[in-house]
């Protein structure tokens, strides 16, 4: 399958080891699968060289973007300007760090036949024990408390219809931490969009420093889970007095 346009976002938070090279895989790797690319650098209020890097390769080359944001406000929020800066009919994104391959977004093309998004699970994930166990019991409490059956649904290598985003507007979701990417999936399954799941490659991070598993992180996305699930079931109700006749 071939895709008309495809904007792809990476968010970036003190990448400078591996920015660029982000940048030039995805000029080089995703013109086989789509008519139209735009490469988007979300700058996450980087102190090192990251957003000078993109700047660069964004004067350098037409189809590379960068959005900087001044003010850190999570990792949601990056996700959350990179959808919204998005103007192709499909958002493809991963993260800044190259422990995805690009290549692989071959893997979730032909899913879009029959969905509407298309979600990537780590195969094999090249993490430390530490990080693993903390995902592990992280999606089983989302599997518990909505019912859902992703597989590893803060993994980040996701394909999306534009369109999706008419159905759930990004102001629906609360979250602008770590939560916020399950929030998004959450919304969508829950306003009846086709979504499909497919395993990718996961590689070590090869430089920089982790930075989604930091005891505030983990904190602050169980907090954003809670609510979120507290806000459903509190919305319910209404919803069942709304289609009894």
């Amino acid at each position: 399958m071939r895709l008309p346009g495809l904007t792809f976002f990476f968010p970036a938070y003190n990448e400078e080891a591996s920015v660029a090279e982000v940048v030039r895989s995805a000029l080089a790797v995703l013109p086989r699968y789509a008519d139209e690319i735009e490469v988007v650098v979300v700058d996450d209020s980087s102190t090192d060289r990251t957003g000078e890097i993109a700047d660069r390769m964004a004067a350098e080359e037409p189809r590379v973007r960068v959005v900087h944001r001044r003010t850190d406000r999570g990792y949601g929020g990056a996700l959350r300007s990179g959808i919204s800066t998005a103007t192709l009919p499909y958002v493809f994104f991963t993260d800044g760090d190259l422990q995805f391959a690009l290549e692989d977004l071959e893997r979730l093309l032909p899913r879009l036949e029959r969905a509407d998004v298309v979600i990537g699970y780590r195969e094999r994930r090249a993490d430390p024990p530490r990080r693993r166990f903390i995902a592990w019991v992280y999606n089983r409490l989302i599997n518990v408390l909505f019912l859902a059956p992703f597989r590893d649904v803060d993994c980040a290598f996701k394909l999306f219809r534009r369109s999706v985003f008419d159905r759930v507007p990004l102001e629906r979701i609360r979250s602008n931490g770590a939560f916020f990417s399950p929030e998004l999936l959450l919304l969508l399954r829950a306003s009846g969009v086709r979504m499909e799941q497919v395993a990718v490659r996961h590689y070590p991070r090869r430089a920089g420093e982790e930075k989604g598993a930091t005891a505030r992180v983990v904190l602050r996305a169980i907090r954003d889970l809670l609510r979120l699930r507290l806000r459903l079931w509190l919305q319910r109700p209404a919803l069942d007095d709304q289609q009894r006749p």
